[in-house]
This record gives structure tokens, C-alpha cells and sequence, in this order.
């Protein structure tokens, strides 16, 4: 190889080595500072796109997307003085890249102190209301969303001096401590067997009166059924003395007859000794007939 050749192939790595080095591409989803000696050069980058920069100086990369943070559980004392456990997550972004490497470096350090500042206003904003007005909403159901606004609010206040943006505040669940629970468990546990001991209660006092309210239809029902018997009974009773009167008025004899032979079946059904004379009034169709 001449020197020619030599150095052409030279200039051309040192070209190539320049480009690699100057060259870079930003993602749609970035957002790029870049540093030369420690020092921001300019503004951030935020178009996507091929960007050129020194060889010697390098790039800084953030996030523009929105960013979701899981907070840690926040101890919170409520206005009528009940110590709850909070747990939330807050939706953010970066909007000032320079300020987030100015104050905290990196976007991890920004999240820890943006975290701080969201468990500082879940406290200031909690505090001042009821564990009632938290868990439920408050009598129009409606308080618990107005409290994830004005922490947002507040938080996003002094969550601008770091450069991002607090775009939501939500909390996911509010629990009493461990001791807390199992005392509110036995308060529910205990409530609740009152209430089942007194809807027993009621539903005894309910079945004596259903049942009292039987027995006297019973009663009612048996006492008309014997009534109703006893003159089926004197009906046919009555009816049968006519039968029997007037079978007399036609053939007295024939009715003395039918009377004793009904008399002799009904004395001498059951296994029973009967002593009478043989002439006696009772025996006398028993004689025979001369």
C-alpha cells in the first residue's frame, strides 16, 4: 500500500469514527439533553429524529411519555383521630428535562422526591377529613374524588420546581393497622350476632303467634265440626223417630218385634252372661207358638 492509500484510508476512518460519534438518533418516546464536560449545551432535544452533536460530547435520555409511580404506604392520622394505612400511585411526566438533571440527575432520583412531596400532601389532605369521609365518600359519595384532586393539586404545586408534571393522584386502598383491623373485625363479629340473635328473637315471637293463631283455628274448626255433627246427628236422630213412629202407627206388633230382635243383637254382642227367666217379658217371642 503507497502512503497515498494510506492516508485516504486514514481520512476515511477518521470520517467515519467523526459521524459514528456525532451522530444519534432520538426516539419519539425521548427526550435528550446534550453534555459537553459536565455542562448542558442547549435546549432539550425533544424532536424524533437523526441529531448531531461534538464527538466528545454525550447525551443525556428522558422519558416524554406519561410515567405511572407506585407509591409507598403512607401512614395517615384522620381528623377524628384514626390511624389509617394509604396506599396510591401517581401519574407524572417530564415536561423540563433540564431542571429534572439540574436538581436530581437522573429520572429515578426525580421520582423519589417527587414520591416524597405526594406523601407529604396525602397526609396534609387526609388529615384534615374523617376515616368516613376517606373510605366512602362522605354522605354524597362524592368526597373521596375532591380529596385525589386537591392532592394533585398541591403536589403538582411543588412537583413544578423539579420539572414534571403531576397529571393524577389516585388512591388505591386505605386499611386500618394490623391491631386496628382485628378490633374493628371483633366490634363488626359482635354487631353482627346481635342482629342475628335479634331477628331470632323476632322470628320466635312470630312463630308463637302463627302457631297461637293455629291452635285457635283449630279449635274454631273442630268446635263447628262437632256442632255441625251433633246436628246432622239430631236430624237423623229425629228422623228416625219419625220412621220409627209412624212404622208403630201402622203395625204396632211388627214394631214390638223389630225392637226386641234389635234388643236381643245389641245385649248379646259382646261375650257377657245375661241371667233371666225364661218367661220373662224380654224372651217372649222366643216361645213357640201354640
Amino acid at each position: 500500500m503507497n502512503p497515498k492509500q494510506l492516508i485516504t484510508g486514514i481520512i476515511i476512518a477518521a470520517v467515519f469514527m467523526f459521524i459514528s460519534r456525532s451522530a444519534f438518533v432520538v426516539d419519539q418516546r425521548d427526550q435528550v439533553l446534550v453534555m459537553q464536560f459536565g455542562n448542558i449545551t442547549g435546549a432539550p432535544i425533544v424532536e424524533p429524529g437523526l441529531h448531531w452533536k461534538l464527538p466528545w460530547q454525550n447525551t443525556v435520555i428522558f422519558d416524554k411519555r406519561l410515567l405511572a409511580s407506585d407509591d409507598l404506604p403512607n401512614e395517615v392520622i384522620t381528623k377524628d383521630k384514626k390511624k389509617i394505612i394509604v396506599d396510591s400511585f401517581t401519574r407524572w411526566k417530564i415536561i423540563d428535562p433540564l431542571k429534572v438533571f439540574q436538581v436530581a440527575k437522573t429520572r429515578e432520583r426525580v421520582e423519589s422526591r417527587m414520591q416524597d412531596v405526594v406523601s407529604a400532601k396525602v397526609r396534609e389532605v387526609l388529615g384534615q377529613h374523617t376515616l368516613h369521609e376517606i373510605v366512602t365518600g362522605g354522605d354524597g359519595g362524592d368526597k373521596r374524588a375532591a380529596l385525589m384532586i386537591a392532592i394533585r393539586d398541591l403536589a403538582g404545586a411543588d412537583a413544578a420546581n423539579l420539572g414534571i408534571e403531576i397529571v393524577d393522584v389516585r388512591i388505591k386502598r386505605a386499611d386500618l393497622p394490623e391491631q386496628n383491623s382485628e378490633s374493628v373485625f371483633r366490634r363488626m363479629k359482635a354487631e353482627r350476632q346481635r342482629i342475628a340473635k335479634q331477628y331470632r328473637s323476632e322470628g320466635e315471637e312470630a312463630a308463637k303467634e302463627i302457631r297461637a293463631e293455629a291452635d285457635k283455628q283449630s279449635k274454631f274448626l273442630l268446635a263447628d265440626a262437632y256442632k255441625q255433627s251433633e246436628i246432622l246427628k239430631g236430624n237423623a236422630d229425629a228422623k228416625s223417630t219419625k220412621i220409627y213412629a209412624s212404622s208403630y202407627e201402622q203395625d204396632p206388633s211388627f214394631y214390638a218385634f223389630t225392637r226386641s230382635l234389635e234388643a236381643y243383637k245389641k245385649s248379646m254382642a259382646t261375650q257377657s252372661r245375661v241371667v233371666l227367666s225364661p218367661s220373662s217379658e224380654f224372651f217372649r217371642y222366643f216361645e213357640t207358638s201354640k
